[in-house]
């Protein structure tokens, strides 16, 4: 009987030491983890780490995490199936096993029916833990750990998860503001076009990445006599109606659109000028019927000056102050048209100063 007592508290005793490694473990993981977001400045960053850590210290085989976007979802995951390569993708929707999660839960065998992402495999353990904004309590997204062993997560592991789940949701949250943050930052808030902060920005991308740009400067065609005859409101209903034409024009090329100040906008399309000049008179015949105006007797229409980069100037800023040129030639010759930078245009621009830092 000692015997037998003696063996059952040496099970115990080796039991309690296995789980005060294992939380020893965890509060070390954990501890890493912290110390890896203070010098991580992106969200994917931390979560390809926090992935890795999660897939070598504590032994899942899977990690997935589901983050809402507006009307649709961004996934990372991470499983071994794939020799451990972070990846990101973009969903329409949540898989209907994770819609309704309140709290943590850790699936049954007979729950676990099929794939949660098609390429991998179905596992034998499955825990999630939905992430959580704590201004209103709402649910934005989950986090699932999945194995290949049946019973994998314990009492201990289950805890673990559900506070790291809250320093996801807290980094997820504030790095959803930041973004916020950087886009009002350098976006015109009257027409929702990028602002001349982005535009400097995104010429310096293309110079340094030496990419195809064509370059189109948009002038608004009778402006002024909109504003006099119909009010500012009315002027800006206009600009704004100008602006989403522009944007939806050019958004499946990649395209951007920028207020470059007052009536006029810079388009930018990442495609030789060849390509991009019959968007850019698709959108000049589209603007006369915005039915914004037809209540007086002046038709708004656009003049476009354009030039492309780097087969025409030698810089995007350059190519920025050609098509500027070649749009008072436009407007010189009647408006309502697109005109494409000459030679002249071209040198022009080269009196002027470059603003392209090397």
């Amino acid at each position: 009987m000692d015997s037998e007592l003696m063996s059952q508290q040496q099970s115990s005793l080796e039991y309690l030491e296995i789980e005060l490694q294992q939380q020893r473990g965890m509060l070390w993981l954990f501890g890493e983890i912290m110390k890896e977001a203070v010098n991580i400045s992106s969200f994917k960053q931390l979560m390809a780490i926090l992935t890795d850590m999660l897939m070598g210290v504590m032994g899942v085989t899977t990690c997935y995490l589901w983050i809402a976007q507006e009307d649709k979802y961004k996934v990372y995951f991470r499983s071994v199936e794939l020799q451990n390569d972070f990846r990101e993708t973009k969903v329409m929707d949540i898989p209907a096993s994770l819609k309704d999660l309140q709290g943590s839960y850790t699936f049954s065998r007979e729950e676990i029916v099929s794939p949660l992402i098609e390429c991998i495999n179905v596992p034998l353990s499955r825990f999630a833990v939905p992430l959580k904004n704590f201004n209103d309590n709402s649910i934005f997204g989950a986090l699932v750990l999945e194995h290949e062993e049946p019973n994998f997560f314990t009492d201990n592991t289950i805890a673990f998860f559900e506070t790291l789940t809250i320093f996801i949701s807290i980094n997820a949250q504030n790095s959803r503001l930041l973004q916020t943050v950087s886009k009002e930052s350098q976006t015109d808030p009257l027409t929702g076009a990028y602002n001349r902060r982005h535009l400097q920005k995104a010429l310096e991308k293309v110079y340094k990445a030496k990419k195809i740009m064509t370059v189109a400067v948009v002038d608004t065609d009778n402006f002024k006599q909109v504003n006099d005859m119909l009010g500012h409101l009315k002027g800006d209903t206009v600009l704004k109606a100008i602006a989403q034409l522009a944007k939806g024009s050019v958004r499946e090329y990649g395209g951007e659109v920028v207020r470059y100040g007052g009536d006029e906008f810079v388009i930018l399309i990442p495609i030789p000028i060849e390509e991009a000049i019959h968007i850019l008179e698709e959108f000049r015949r589209g603007v006369y019927y915005i039915q914004l105006t037809y209540d007086i007797d002046i038709p708004v229409t656009v003049t476009l000056g354009a030039c492309s980069y780097p087969d025409m100037a030698e810089d995007p800023h350059q190519a920025v102050r050609a098509a500027d040129n070649a749009l008072i030639r436009g407007k010189m010759k009647g408006k309502n048209r697109v005109v494409l930078a000459i030679e002249e245009d071209i040198k022009k621009s080269v009196l002027l100063n470059p603003e392209v830092t090397t």
